[in-house]
């Protein structure tokens, strides 16, 4: 485990869901029902408002299971929110990145747990 190499992944994974939620945020207020429109997803991916966003998230994601392979699950994770509910755009985006904030936070534990300074 490269700690250097994993807290870079991290700290890259952390500004993009920072970036992501708001570019999320921005094009879900200019659609047609806005951030109050609702969401009803039950099978598939989440809905993606930023496709640049979920993509570096990705290959952060897939680098970071080279360097963490026990927490490929926890890595690779996804929000529960595809469960037939009609949820709000803004509570939609404000769940699916939260987390993913969520995880990287664990993992910034993990490391430090596993890999002192």
């Amino acid at each position: 485990m490269n700690k250097t190499n994993i807290r870079t992944l991290l700290t890259q994974w952390s500004e993009l869901i920072d970036s992501g939620k708001q570019i999320s945020i921005e094009r879900a207020s200019s659609s047609l029902s806005g951030l109050r429109g609702r969401i009803k997803r039950v099978t598939g991916k989440p809905v993606i408002f930023d496709f640049r966003t979920y993509e570096k998230q990705k290959t952060i994601q897939d680098s970071l299971c080279k360097e963490m392979p026990r927490f490929t699950d926890l890595i690779r994770s996804i929000p529960e929110i595809m469960d037939g509910h009609s949820w709000i755009k803004e509570d939609f985006i404000e769940l699916y990145f939260e987390h993913f904030l969520l995880v990287v936070q664990k993992l910034q534990r993990i490391t430090d747990r596993e890999t002192p300074v």
